[in-house]
C-alpha cells in the first residue's frame, strides 16, 4: 500500500478483506493463463488446413502442456480450483473463468468437428474437459520422484487423440 499509495479504506472499499483481494489476484493470474491457452489453440487449430496439420497442432499442445516445465503451472492451478472448497465467494469467481476456458475449448472443438478433424459423434464440451482433465491429470506425475518417461506419455496421448477423437 505504501508502493502505490493506496490507502486501507480505498482498498477495503474494492476488496471485502485480504482474502478477498488474494482471490483476484489469483483469477487474474488465472485469467490470463485461460487467455493465453484459448489464444494458442484457437490458432492451432485455425490454422489446420488438413487432418494433418490438426494431429501435428494437437501433437504441439500436448507437448507444451504436459512438459515438467509446466508443473509449478499445474500446481498453481490445482491449488487455485482447491482453494473454492469451502470458499463460495472465491468458487463463483473463479467458476467464471473455468466456464469461459470450457465454452471458448467447446467452440474450437466444433470448429475442428466442422473441418473433419474430430468425430462429429462426440460431445465438443465433453472434450473440452477432457482435454484439461489430462493436463491437469499430469501433476500426479510432477510430485512423483521417478517421474515417468514425457516423451512415453505425449504418445499415449497422441494415440488415444487419433485412436478416439479424430476421423
Amino acid at each position: 500500500m505504501e508502493t502505490s499509495g493506496i490507502t486501507k479504506g480505498s482498498l477495503y472499499h474494492h476488496f471485502e478483506d485480504f482474502n478477498h483481494l488474494i482471490e483476484t489476484v489469483r483469477i487474474v493470474k488465472f485469467s490470463r493463463w485461460v487467455d493465453s491457452s484459448i489464444e494458442i489453440i484457437s490458432n492451432l487449430i485455425a490454422s489446420s488446413k488438413t487432418k494433418e496439420d490438426a494431429v501435428k497442432a494437437l501433437h504441439e499442445v500436448t507437448v507444451s502442456t504436459q512438459n515438467f516445465s509446466q508443473s509449478s503451472r499445474r500446481l498453481e492451478r490445482t491449488e487455485t480450483i482447491s482453494l473454492t472448497l469451502d470458499n463460495e465467494r472465491f468458487h463463483k469467481a473463479l467458476s467464471v473463468e473455468q466456464t469461459r476456458l470450457t465454452t471458448a475449448l467447446t467452440d474450437i472443438i466444433r470448429e475442428a468437428i466442422e473441418k473433419e478433424f474430430i468425430r462429429k459423434d462426440l460431445d465438443p464440451q465433453v472434450l473440452a474437459v477432457f482435454i484439461q482433465a489430462y493436463t491437469l491429470g499430469k501433476i500426479v506425475d510432477d510430485i512423483n520422484p521417478n517421474r515417468i518417461d514425457e516423451d512415453k506419455w505425449v504418445s499415449l496421448i497422441d494415440e488415444i487423440l487419433l485412436k478416439v477423437l479424430l476421423v
